[in-house]
């Protein structure tokens, strides 16, 4: 959907209850009374108009963002797990960029078994490895798409176990979440774990295990 098509249908969506302050307001210019009371009545309907009319402007982008972000939801929302032969437990090395520090929120659910210290003794001998990149999908006049992209990879082959993204729009001040933390439907930013939970290591885990399983 391009940005001259979101446009419209948010201003479809503003344009009723701007109908309704005009209304309003002209409503209020038919009442009886001498002039001075029916200009403050006038100024009064505008003044209280204009934040509501506002709210619903804003409120209309972020419903779009989160319908603009249903459709990627579907499409990258799912993990993708290649597994063919169980993966052995051990500990498994972070290899994030940008580099966070501290570790991300959600690095507390894997306990002792993510390193997220490539120079430490334990990172040269872990047989796994968690890929995690931060990327832009697109970006518009309305929408900002991103994502973190998750791989779980063996590390003497450098084969891909697993992989799986959180994607997340930003439209105006709204932000909305799906992925493997926050789930294969659209829901608000207050509303999911991210950045915490314990959604990427429950991919992990699941990573770990054949297909058939």
């Amino acid at each position: 959907m391009n940005d001259l098509a979101l446009g419209l249908i948010a201003l479809i969506v503003a344009a009723v209850p701007v109908s309704l302050g005009v209304l309003l307001l002209a409503d209020g210019a038919g009442l009886d009374g001498e002039g001075r009371t029916r200009r403050r009545i006038r100024i009064a309907l505008a003044v209280l108009a204009v934040p509501a009319l506002a709210w619903t402007g804003v409120a209309a982008w972020g419903w779009a963002g989160a319908a603009h972000l249903e459709p990627l939801c579907q499409a990258f929302a799912t993990p993708e797990y290649r597994a063919t032969t169980p993966v052995q437990p051990g500990d498994i090395l972070l290899d994030a960029v940008p580099t966070a520090s501290p570790p991300p929120p959600w690095s507390r659910a894997f306990g002792g078994e993510l390193i997220t210290d490539p120079a430490s003794s334990a990172a040269a001998a872990a047989p796994l490895e968690l890929e995690v990149r931060r990327l832009t999908h697109h970006q518009s006049f309305w929408f900002k798409v991103e994502m973190e992209r998750f791989r779980l990879l063996q590390r003497q082959w450098g084969s891909v176990l697993a992989e799986g993204d959180e994607l997340w729009i930003t439209a105006g001040r709204a932000r909305y979440h799906c992925g493997i933390v926050s789930g294969r439907n659209t829901v608000r930013a207050e509303r999911s774990p991210w950045p915490g939970g314990d959604g990427v290591a429950k991919f992990v885990e699941r990573g770990r295990q054949p297909l058939n399983d």
